[in-house]
């Protein structure tokens, strides 16, 4: 894999999804919403946003909402895709966000491809993004395929529900 050929559109994309131009304002709403309704789960997800799940699940005091949202985290394949915010409300299904993820960080950039990633890999750019920050692109596609494989299990689930589920477990 060419370096020029992953950076282009991944480079492409960020500086979109940074621009507004991806937007997920509805989304980030949408999760600020639902993370309201639970003042210690908002606050665990913003030090995990902020620290890492790392950090917070070394910090946490055992048996707290903080050790258990964390825990839960780290132990799940898409755990660290929590990062990005809207995550919680994600209505895209696992396989196919993987899917997309996929196929945008291998993409060949052209500008008849500009269009449908603007369209479509609009929520995969934030995701990709976060992976590729934590891991690099190399790290980051494999860890990618390695995500994909462990989440079979609830591949044809929202991403978003799948969270809220995970999370309800610590309240």
């Amino acid at each position: 894999m060419q370096f020029k050929t992953v950076m282009v559109p991944v480079a492409l994309a960020i500086g979109l999804s940074g621009c507004g131009y991806l937007g997920g304002d509805e989304k980030q709403q949408l999760e600020q919403a639902w993370l309201a309704k639970d003042e210690q789960l908002q606050q665990v997800i913003e030090q995990i946003r902020s620290q890492g799940i790392e950090a917070v699940a070394k910090g946490a005091d055992a048996g707290s909402v903080a050790a258990c949202v964390a825990g839960k985290l780290e132990m799940d394949p898409l755990g660290e895709l929590v990062n990005v915010e809207g995550a919680l409300v994600e209505s895209a299904k696992v396989a196919e966000l993987m899917s997309e993820l996929e196929g945008l960080m291998e993409q060949d950039f052209s500008l008849e491809n500009m269009s449908s990633l603007m369209q479509k890999g609009a929520d995969a750019a934030a995701y990709a993004k976060q992976i590729i920050a934590d891991q690099g692109i190399e790290k980051g596609l494999e860890h990618l395929q390695k995500m994909a494989t462990a989440s079979e299990e609830f591949a044809s689930q929202d991403l978003g529900a799948h969270f809220q589920q995970l999370l309800s477990e610590c309240q």
